[in-house]
């Protein structure tokens, strides 16, 4: 999403309250309806989400419980922001490190309640340059880690002389993630898929993760956002190459556990709670299925379509 880039005088949900709303088109309508058939029971909040009520995340966004959802994945944050520290044989990796100013208050707090050792962090892989992703990085790399992102994105994050500054101080030029080489740590690699739309350079992920010490494998798609007035239409348009393109990766690698480091758009506190409440040989929320994942992707593309209708109309 945007926050970390934009003034608070310039905040997107006064721009969404400049814009009057228009009838939806016959074509918008058919966009509409074939999400919400194709969302069914399992993407509601999503076709919600994506089609109905789009939405920037916020500051104010409540918190979450910092919580192990797998038995090498932990998520920290809030409702509408999460990043994700992962276990490895040889440290941990973080996927995407807050803002710098939840460093203190919300990711180390976090990571100590949930017994990892901030101090074990070695790679910090960034999905996209916006500052409540990348915002924390500097403090990890002060500290001994690596930081990874797209060559794109870092040239977007990039200090631009005589430019007024984007938000928090990015970190420094390091890891270049590149579609289809892994990156990782150990025994965890992550598979970048470019996804650009979000920003220039938005990368999704695949990665393994073990489930009651079953391996399943995850998919991010990490430049998810949607608000009433943005994208643009030439935005939108790469953006829905892009969801085509990761939908092609994810069903070719099998992805069957939904994840989102923005997830306004799954559910995330009432999966959190059906996760607390299931027991030792109970279902995990966020494993979705290898036939459910790409409907996920299915309604945002067809909801993305409906709100390129809108925009264009």
């Amino acid at each position: 999403m945007f926050s970390g880039i934009f003034p608070a005088a310039l905040s997107l949900a006064s721009l969404d309250a400049q814009v009057p709303a228009k009838p939806d088109s016959p074509a918008v309508v058919l966009h509409l309806e074939k999400a919400r058939s194709v969302a069914g029971a399992q993407w509601t909040s999503a076709y919600q989400f994506f089609c109905v009520n789009p939405h920037a995340n916020s500051n104010d966004d409540p918190a979450i419980e910092p919580t192990k959802i797998f038995d090498n994945v932990y998520v920290i944050g809030n409702t509408g922001t999460v990043a994700y520290a992962i276990t490895t044989s040889e440290g941990i990796i973080l996927l995407d490190s807050l803002a710098a100013n939840q460093v203190d208050t919300v990711l180390l707090p976090g990571m100590r309640k949930l017994g990892l050792d901030p101090a074990q962090v070695k790679l910090v892989v960034v999905a996209h340059g916006h500052a409540d992703h990348f915002g924390g990085s500097p403090y990890f790399q002060a500290h001994g880690a690596h930081v990874a992102m797209s060559a794109a994105d870092w040239d977007f994050i990039a200090p631009k002389p005589g430019a007024p500054a984007r938000g928090a101080a990015p970190p420094s030029r390091d890891v270049v993630l590149v579609e289809g080489q892994p990156v990782g740590l150990g025994d965890v690699k992550i598979l970048p898929v470019l996804t650009p739309g979000h920003t220039p350079g938005s990368m999704a992920f695949i990665f393994p993760v073990k489930d009651n010490g079953k391996t399943r494998t995850a998919g991010l798609f990490g430049g998810t956002m949607l608000t009433a007035t943005r994208p643009t239409p030439e935005e939108i348009n790469q953006y829905l190459t892009s969801i085509t393109h990761f939908r092609n990766e994810a069903v070719k690698a099998g992805v069957e556990v939904e994840l989102q480091n923005h997830p306004l758009m799954d559910d995330l506190p009432g999966r959190l709670a059906q996760l607390r409440a299931r027991g030792v040989d109970g279902s995990n929320p966020f494993v979705v299925g290898r036939e459910n994942y790409p409907v996920f992707l299915d309604v945002m593309s067809e909801c993305m379509r409906a709100q390129l209708g809108r925009r264009t109309q």
